[in-house]
């Protein structure tokens, strides 16, 4: 199975746990959603690669070195004279929570366009292509891009897969929204919560229950969209910035929902989602089933939280053996 991401490479800078950002004391780690993903499919024995641009110094060459080490292709890496993306985050703590400042404009991926690659070489021998919302907030050029990209992968039978990832730091509801509409119709796994349906499709539910309306919503979502396989999310109940619990979420025309993961003294929450949604499509690109599927991705995104990095350093067997053993914080 071969998977092509394609996202922004970044640097991420944080503080240390009780320490501020005025500090400038910081960890560094090598991030962005869709390379979190390759990193993680790597792991699980997929052949992987990273479609991005770094800059041709001595960052992008650590970058392109992290990326051997999991195993990840970079052959599709593109190199120019730009700058790195960055953000840094200040790690909350207790009732603080975690703030993030974005340092991405003029970044090597910003200068993007569908120019860089030759497409169809670019998809030859690829089953599954990822990206996000992330991706495609940087710029209309690169948005334009990625639809380009996925409306070639609808016609040559290649699975898309795509994350909402909504940031407010990067543009409007309203711009997501638009972009969101623009690529759906090609997207066969989407993750995409309630808020998502609710705030950048205008899909609202008026049913009691929590799970009762993401259903609906996602029951609408399916009909505007058939081609749409699964779609997928999390719930997180923020107990504190320290503590949280989580539930996953698989629709297929029926909701399926995971078991509720307590997760206690969360070392760095940063690539939860991205290790969730590598654990469902782990199990699902192995036919695994629905169950299997879902509670391997909720195992996946809980032990993401008790180390540090944006990427998730667990093999397949941990990870199983997590979901046979668990601990005594897993409720139902």
């Amino acid at each position: 199975m071969n998977v092509l991401c394609m996202g922004e490479t970044l640097l991420r800078y944080s503080t240390h746990k009780g320490h501020r950002i005025s500090e400038l004391d910081f960890q560094v780690h090598v991030g962005g959603s869709e390379t979190n993903i390759a990193v993680n499919l790597a792991q699980y024995g997929f052949h992987t690669s990273l479609l991005t641009k770094l800059p041709q110094h001595a960052l992008g060459d650590a970058v392109i070195s992290f990326l051997h080490g999991f195993g990840v292709d970079t052959s599709h890496i593109l190199r120019n004279d730009m700058r790195m993306g960055s953000y840094f985050l200040e790690n909350g703590s207790g009732n603080r929570a975690s703030q993030v400042i974005y340092d991405r404009c003029y970044s090597a991926m910003t200068s993007f366009t569908l120019k860089d690659v030759d497409i169809e070489e670019l998809f030859q021998n690829i089953d599954v292509f990822v990206v996000s919302g992330i991706t495609v907030a940087l710029n209309q050029s690169i948005q334009d891009a990625v639809v380009e990209m996925v409306k070639y992968c609808r016609g040559n039978n290649i699975l898309v897969v795509y994350d909402s990832n909504y940031r407010a730091k990067l543009w409007s509801q309203q711009e997501a929204g638009q972009a969101l509409k623009r690529i759906l119709p090609y997207v066969d796994i989407l993750s995409a919560g309630y808020l998502d349906a609710k705030n950048l499709l205008e899909i609202e539910s008026s049913k009691e229950t929590f799970e009762e309306r993401l259903k609906d919503v996602y029951q609408q979502i399916k009909a505007l969209y058939p081609q749409l396989q699964y779609i997928v999310s999390t719930k997180r109940d923020i107990l504190s910035t320290s503590v949280n619990e989580l539930t996953g979420y698989l629709y297929d025309d029926t909701l399926h929902v995971s078991k509720t993961y307590h997760i206690d003294d969360i070392v760095d929450r940063v690539g939860g989602g991205d290790a969730f949604i590598s654990g469902v499509l782990y199990g699902l690109l192995q036919n695994h089933d629905i169950t299997y599927s879902l509670e391997f991705g909720c195992c996946a995104s809980v032990l993401k939280h008790t180390i540090h990095g944006d990427a998730n350093r667990f093999t397949v067997t941990e990870i199983e053996d997590f979901m046979s053993c668990g601990t005594s914080k897993i409720n139902r």
